[in-house]
């Protein structure tokens, strides 16, 4: 049996990204709404490069029953990576039942086809067979259309929920500004993506010698994109987790504000007092101005403002300031000189490594692996 070498990179995306989703569903931490979003949306993409790459070729005959299987897969992907998108950048972000009557089109498409569906293997074979030879492809031109404009409004709301919802100063939020950055990769590979098939409708599907094949490449190379971005920005699981109370705060914000000095000091007593408890509450990587709040009964616009005032940390950073402190008494431990340095960051109340070493550099002026130098000095 011969394979192209389209069809080869083809398999191989779809099985990687099949095998990623895989372990995004299980093994990965970060956000479960943004783990689930994405590992759906990198499964739809993979199948769909999978099944494209079989139908082009030809050898989807070989498995006759998976004949036009593929789409109504088309259009659960550019919902899925707005779903994908929104709970990234949503805080708090929740799937409702309203949100289901983005699949519509995927169902209509699935009733049309159901008829097909219902047919024998025999049936099937014949129809791809002569649909390719009276077409030169199994591209079904007006179902193209309709996808291509489908993607591209999707891809407008994905815009809109990325501009709206992103952090405007990212080091002061609950999002990394690599999750930022990871975004402009993503969102930039689906505009090539999108871009390369309305350019293949502007020429009337006459771009490439196959349309199909044109297309299902160009969902390959953006199924290659996001997965190798993921690897570089595994923060982007974690989603925004900044709460409205927590964004930077400026001293004008506190000009009509009636809380006293001494008020501001008792509430310092408290947050000291709480963060040096045995329980050592920093050491929960979810840990949240309002639970925070909740425990010492004192308003979050308050316990902010005293943070804010009393040690010029917003609440994120003055976490992090604890955080690193027991980092440092961990990587100066000998018990704990086997671990690596991601596993001291988890120990320490971090969820990953990257915003682990920017917070260590901020607070205490050197790299983790400087500090470990000095310590073995």
């Amino acid at each position: 049996m011969v394979y192209s070498v389209s069809e080869l990179i083809s398999y191989f995306g779809g099985i990687s990204g099949i095998v990623l989703s895989v372990v995004l569903l299980t093994k990965a931490k970060g956000a479960a709404s943004v783990r689930i979003s994405f590992a759906s949306y990198l499964i739809t993409g993979s199948l769909m490069i999978i099944l494209g790459a079989l139908i082009y070729s030809g050898k989807i005959l070989y498995f006759p029953h998976l004949i036009r299987v593929d789409s109504p897969i088309h259009y659960l992907f550019p919902p899925l990576g707005f779903f994908f998108v929104y709970s990234v950048f949503k805080p708090n972000f929740k799937f409702r039942w309203i949100h289901l009557l983005n699949f519509l089109p995927f169902l209509f498409n699935l009733a049309e086809f159901m008829p097909f569906y219902l047919q024998d293997a025999t049936f099937k074979t014949a129809y791809y067979n002569t649909y390719v030879s009276m077409h030169g492809s199994v591209v079904m031109p007006w179902h193209l259309l309709v996808k291509t404009l489908n993607a591209m409004v999707y891809f407008g709301l994905q815009v809109y929920a990325f501009i709206k919802y992103r952090p405007k100063i990212t080091e002061n939020s609950g999002l990394p500004s690599s999750t930022t950055i990871w975004f402009w990769i993503f969102l930039a590979g689906q505009a090539i993506m999108i871009g390369g098939l309305f350019a293949n409708q502007l020429t009337g599907l006459h771009l490439a010698l196959d349309p199909y094949r044109f297309s299902i490449t160009m969902v390959t190379i953006f199924i290659y994109d996001i997965v190798l971005a993921l690897l570089f920005f595994p923060d982007m699981l974690y989603g925004n987790q900044v709460s409205p109370v927590e964004l930077p705060l400026v001293k004008e914000k506190y000009v009509w504000s009636k809380l006293t000095a001494d008020e501001k000091a008792g509430i310092m007593d408290k947050m000291t007092g709480y963060m040096k408890d045995e329980v050592k509450p920093f050491l929960n990587p979810k840990l949240s101005l309002q639970e925070v709040s909740l425990v010492l009964e004192i308003n979050p616009n308050r316990l902010s403002q005293a943070i804010n005032e009393k040690t010029g940390l917003n609440f994120k950073d003055y976490i992090n300031s604890y955080r690193v402190e027991e980092a440092k008494l961990l990587l100066s431990s000998p018990e704990f000189q086997k671990l690596t340095i991601e596993a001291i960051a988890e120990k320490a109340g971090f969820y990953s490594k990257s915003p682990f070493y920017s917070a260590f550099k901020k607070h205490a002026g050197m790299t983790p692996k400087e500090f470990i130098g000095i310590c073995q000095t």
